[in-house]
């Protein structure tokens, strides 16, 4: 395969509903292009009396930007208008799942460690620095703790008439996230006291902000911070040694003339199974929950979508079925490897997990036991930066499509390669805190500022994580046509039972989708809670 090895990076400036940046036209009408923050400077006209008679052209009168102070913040920063106030030196608690995000990381005395914190987090560490002095206030960031304990601590909260914390960054699923709702324990964002703060008509945050939606009302925003790997959440990688290897052909072509479809992926696995005499497996996986959702939207399916603020089942519907079938069948035909743990004996008279017999997992890949892997897309990191160890170089991939777009040609294909997202955390204001509207305002402040821009997207990942530019090509491609997963909203493990029970050959798609499709639908119509703490 001909590749083109990284030596600049391509510039690009795009735009899509995830990023923040799509959202400037709210804080630069009239704006020229300017940062914001200059004003035309008038410059002394020379003096008339030259004994010449001739006198200098009239030097324009200063023009002032009309624009608010928060609109040119959102204008030098990331898009988002800020609401600029002093906070007279208060204390912002986040309590986040990833403390390590707003953190430099720590050394063996618990103390800052700069030296060995990455680029991305020490430029946010010192974004926050700069919030504190803009907004006069100081952040403290709570450590990370289990789901219950954060639901009790914020029951607390609310009986004890003392918030726990301000700003609560947390995981969407089997995280009480529908009962921290459900009890109102954080602030729906149309409340008068933050509405006009967090301006989401004329400033939606991102599309997965949509994951913060519970019957019809939203609590949540997302934004996806420069110093996170969660730009793409499902994502096929694949070994282009291997590739080249067993002949496959040009796959970035492939996706760009619109023939990377299933039957070329199975056409594929077939050719990789006789060349290697059965050594090489041709495809793995990360996680049952990176492989589903990325195949069940190659086919143009949901397992769930959001319909009018509520979330619906779709599991039983045809595409997503042909697309649970699809990887049935390649399990069956022994394309796809296995990737769970069994418990054996440590011989210490334990017990110890081990990876199933013919388990692939991304060591696995790294060895070149397989020449796909169908994962998580911060893993390529691992893959690309020396983190795993590898003597392979590798790509990046959207899912090859399935049917329903490749039947109606190849035209279709090309528009319908998409990335699948599926948000890591969700940012809300806990109900109860003091003067609300100053904790939106330090949020708001906190996206603009540190959520990855559009137009520095591939730049970021061409330098953090892409190992060469036809895979920048390809990580755009889904990047500018990403769909939401919301199948684990609500729901805990009831989605990855299906997708276990169908990896293991135990339940045909059909079986495995209808035998949980009323429990389902009925947490997210949140008359039953996945997990519930139990106040005294």
């Amino acid at each position: 395969m001909k590749r083109k090895v990284l030596s600049v990076v391509l510039a690009a400036a795009m735009v899509f509903s995830m990023a923040a940046c799509g959202n400037n036209d709210a804080g630069n009408e009239g704006n020229s292009g300017n940062s914001g923050s200059d004003v035309n400077t008038p410059t002394a006209a020379p003096s008339g009396d030259n004994g010449g008679g001739s006198s200098a052209e009239a030097t324009p009168a200063p023009t002032e930007d009309p624009r608010s102070e928060g609109e040119k913040l959102a204008d030098q920063y990331n898009g988002f208008v800020e609401t600029p106030m002093d906070l007279n030196g208060r204390t912002i608690r986040i309590a986040a799942s990833v403390g390590t995000r707003y953190n430099y990381a720590k050394d063996a005395n618990g103390n800052d460690d700069p030296d060995n914190t990455n680029e991305a987090t020490i430029e946010i560490v010192k974004i926050m620095e700069q919030i504190e002095a803009d907004y006069n206030c100081k952040f403290e960031i709570i450590p990370s703790m289990k789901g219950k304990d954060i639901v009790q601590n914020l029951y607390m909260g609310m009986t004890s008439g003392e918030a726990y914390c301000d700003i609560l960054d947390e995981g969407v699923s089997d995280t009480y996230l529908d009962q921290i709702m459900d009890m109102k324990m954080v602030m729906p964002l149309d409340d008068p006291q933050i509405a006009d703060i967090i301006k989401l008509d004329t400033n939606p945050w991102t599309a997965q902000s949509d994951y913060g939606i519970f019957q019809g009302t939203q609590y949540a925003v997302n934004f996806v911070t420069n110093n996170s790997s969660n730009i793409l959440r499902n994502a096929l990688l694949f070994n282009i040694e291997l590739a080249e290897q067993y002949g496959l052909g040009d796959l970035y072509s492939m996706v760009k003339d619109g023939t990377w479809t299933w039957a070329k992926f199975e056409e594929m696995c077939e050719t990789i199974t006789k060349q290697s005499d059965g050594s090489v497996v041709p495809a793995g996986y990360g996680k049952e929950n990176l492989l589903f959702p990325m195949t069940v939207f190659s086919n143009g399916g949901t397992i769930a979508n959001l319909v009018d603020g509520h979330h619906v089942y779709t599991g039983t519907d045809e595409r997503t079925l042909e697309a649970g079938q699809w990887i049935y069948d390649l399990r069956e035909k022994g394309y796809l490897a296995p990737n769970w743990t069994v418990k054996v004996d440590d011989g210490n008279g334990g017990t110890k997990n081990v990876l199933v017999e013919g388990g692939i997992d991304v060591a696995g890949f790294a060895a070149g036991q397989c020449v796909f892997y169908f994962d998580f897309y911060g893993d390529l990191q691992k893959l690309t930066q020396g983190t795993q160890e590898t003597s392979y170089t590798f790509g990046l991939l959207p899912h090859p499509l399935g049917p329903y777009y490749s039947d109606q040609g190849a035209d279709v294909c090309k528009e319908n390669y998409h990335g699948v997202t599926y948000s890591a955390d969700m940012k809300m204001i806990v109900a109860g805190v003091e003067k609300p509207e100053e904790v939106a305002a330090v949020l708001v402040a906190i996206a603009n500022r540190t959520s990855k821009p559009a137009d520095k997207v591939l730049e970021v990942e061409m330098r953090d994580t892409l190992g060469d530019e036809e895979s920048g090509d390809m990580l755009m491609i889904m990047y500018n046509d990403m769909r939401s997963d919301y199948s684990r909203m609500f729901t805990g493990h009831k989605i990855g039972s299906i997708s276990n029970w169908i990896l293991k050959l135990e339940k045909t798609p059909m079986q495995a989708f209808e035998e949980v499709a009323s429990e389902t639908q009925l947490l997210y119509d949140g008359t039953e809670t996945h997990y519930k703490v139990t106040f005294e």
